[in-house]
């Protein structure tokens, strides 16, 4: 593993948009590290972002921030499709990942990046952060437990406004619902219920993003079924009118033999009621507390950032997010070809 010299661990982002900046304000509040380099392939944005937390290094080409002797360990948080390479180049210049999710969009992508990886000697993590909200967390330890008995089924949601595939992503017909909302679900899922998916069957609907010229599913809905006979749903979908009061409508059911659990994060304990809208702003992931950034999304980085600084293996194993990457492979294969679909 490439050793970490003394002091801050020097970071850089790529990617400034909404989570290459969540990603900077999560470094620059941990007195362990610094924002050394931004790049972005808008150099406004960019240097907007590195003005934001003092970072010396601005690029619109990530090859500077992996040249660069000053960088120890880059966040990578661009577009799905645009990771492995990202990811692959990184490992291979000895500089530490922690790319947002999902691994790849490309199942041999994801197994050529981790053969990389390992040989390269560094250290790598899918941000999944979601692990680290409290009530999902608490979930995970209450069926680790034995409280609700041997998980048997699941119901995952992640529904977004239609503001999220029209407006706020550029990109969206590069991706899917399924790749974009379901990938968080689809690891917490495999987590709550452990085993290994073994055969999925999507179905999707489509018309009203292709009528505004964005070429992917309204929703997609996978039926999963697991070695040790558990099964799963999973739905996302983003055609959501943007009068909907929060962003995201997402839910997880977890049915155990003797239990149930349920992790409703609508609300999220703040309700906002004035002249223009009623809201239920997010609080979960990451949000600003007397100064100072909290949230499901510095956790997880605070995380990383220790398993570079002690050579750990971090929570969020490689292997389980090839495994996820794995579990939409095969619903994709499903929704082409309109049958079950073995997880490879």
């Amino acid at each position: 593993m490439p050793a970490v010299r003394p002091g801050p661990v020097r970071v850089g982002i790529i990617g400034a948009g909404i989570m290459g900046a969540k990603h900077a304000a999560a470094v620059a509040g941990d007195p362990r590290a610094e924002v050394a380099g931004v790049a972005d392939v808008s150099l406004e944005a960019a240097r907007k972002l590195a003005a934001s937390v003092a970072a010396p290094l601005v690029s619109d080409d990530y090859a500077a921030l992996l040249a660069s002797d000053d960088i120890d360990l880059v966040t990578v948080a661009t577009p799905d499709h645009l990771h492995a390479e990202i990811c692959r180049r990184a490992a291979r210049a000895g500089k530490h990942v922690l790319v947002e999710k999902p691994l790849t969009t490309n199942l041999a992508e994801a197994d050529d990046l981790i053969d990389v990886v390992r040989s390269s000697g560094i250290t790598a993590m899918v941000c999944f952060n979601h692990r680290w909200i409290p009530s999902y967390a608490q979930a995970w330890q209450e069926v680790a437990a034995g409280r609700i008995g041997q998980p048997v089924m699941a119901y995952a949601r992640k529904n977004d406004r239609i503001y999220v595939p029209t407006e706020m992503l550029g990109w969206a017909s590069a991706t899917t619902p399924a790749w974009f909302l379901s990938s968080h679900d689809i690891d917490l899922v495999c987590w709550y219920l452990g085993g290994r998916a073994v055969e999925v069957y999507a179905t999707a609907v489509s018309g009203v993003l292709r009528e505004r010229g964005v070429e992917t599913p309204d929703a997609i809905q996978a039926q999963v079924r697991f070695d040790h006979g558990a099964v799963a749903t999973f739905e996302s979908c983003w055609i959501y009118p943007n009068s909907y009061p929060s962003m995201t409508d997402s839910f997880i059911e977890i049915v155990g033999q003797s239990g149930v659990i349920h992790l409703e994060r609508k609300s999220e304990q703040l309700e906002i009621a004035h002249s223009a809208a009623f809201e239920y702003p997010r609080t979960s992931i990451g949000s600003t507390i007397h100064g100072e950034e909290r949230g499901a999304v510095p956790a997880a980085l605070r995380h990383f950032i220790t398993c570079v600084m002690e050579g750990r293996e971090p929570l969020v194993t490689l292997e389980s997010s090839r495994h996820v990457t794995a579990i939409l492979d095969a619903l994709h294969r499903s929704l082409a070809s309109e049958r079950p679909e073995d997880v490879r």
